[in-house]
């Protein structure tokens, strides 16, 4: 009898706990700002008690409003590992948003969802394109010491979502660190076929600096290439990186400084200031640009940096 009573107010407490936190998640999808923060600041701090729970924060991952969504994650998150065998179990799922969703979850929880790795490389093989690759970016995040993790990412950058092409890159950048030949990864990104990728895997080779080096050979073909924004991030990069010479890299910017495109005359005001004295056959330009661009911005910026650049002599 005992052990009744006890099962049987096990179950009553968890349905009352249920009912708190569906109670909050309706505060947090209809309340006013203030009351809705409320709600999110009681979920967060109930979550870690509350992982008998967390099928209902598992639903709220599917709700309308991503409010509810990330706190919901958030929640998950916080629940650690307790959670994490039933949140993989999901992964075998029939819901293509729910897994998406939940390997993201996992991913964001870092080592503490080691126990997920088997279901995640298991969903390595599922027939939606995006659970594939969420699955494979939360593998690099939960077991970056893994030596297979360039084969593993390779085929992710054929994805079709440009978008998540760029969030590979992201995912690449700090792995270089560990595995070297995840360079390669960068440079194929260098080519990709979308500009926003081949900028960021750009910036991410400038960020990496002297780590970079082999990789500027594919750097260099990149100059030629046919947008303007990228060709100016090569520049930078390959400052940052060092070992070029700046009579290479100054035409490029003199040519941008020229450009129609705003956003490409001021990229290339920023990157002369990366440059410094090196930069001395551009000057000439960007005086002009302190005179009399149309922008204000853009003339502002090129006398500051004019200013700068003087004074630095």
């Amino acid at each position: 009898m005992a052990l009744i009573f006890s099962l049987w107010f096990a179950v009553l407490s968890l349905a009352q706990e249920e009912a708190a936190i569906r109670r909050l998640l309706e505060q947090l999808r209809r309340g006013d700002p203030l009351r809705r923060s409320e709600a999110a600041r009681a979920l967060l701090q109930m979550a870690p008690h509350a992982s008998d729970a967390w099928p209902v924060f598992l639903e709220a991952l599917l709700d309308a409003q991503e409010e509810v969504r990330q706190t919901a994650a958030e929640a998950l998150i916080r629940m650690g590992p307790k959670v994490v065998p039933d949140l993989a179990e999901v992964l075998s799922g029939p819901s293509r948003t729910l897994k998406r969703r939940v390997a993201v979850v996992l991913g964001q929880m870092g080592p503490n969802a080691k126990a997920a790795i088997p279901a995640l490389e298991r969903a390595l093989r599922d027939q939606d394109g995006e659970t594939r690759s969420f699955a494979a970016l939360a593998l690099v995040r939960i077991s970056p010491e893994r030596a297979d993790l360039v084969p593993l990412l390779e085929p992710l950058l054929r994805e079709p979502d440009a978008h998540f092409r760029v969030a590979l890159v992201y995912v690449v950048e700090p792995l270089v660190l560990r595995h070297k030949e995840a360079l390669v990864l960068l440079e194929k990104a260098c080519h990709d076929p979308a500009w926003d990728v081949r900028i960021a895997a750009v910036s991410a080779l400038g960020r990496l600096g002297e780590i970079a080096r082999p990789a500027v050979p594919s750097l260099g073909k990149r100059l030629a290439d046919d947008h303007a924004l990228v060709r100016i991030s090569v520049v930078s990069a390959l400052l940052a990186i060092g070992g070029t010479p700046a009579s290479e890299l100054v035409p490029h910017l003199t040519q941008a400084l020229d450009d129609p495109d705003t956003s490409v005359r001021r990229a290339a005001v920023v990157v002369l200031q990366q440059m410094g004295r090196a930069g001395q056959d551009a000057w000439p330009n960007l005086k002009r640009l302190a005179q009399s661009d149309p922008d204000p911005v853009i003339r502002q910026l090129a006398e500051q940096t004019l200013r700068k650049l003087t004074d630095s002599q």
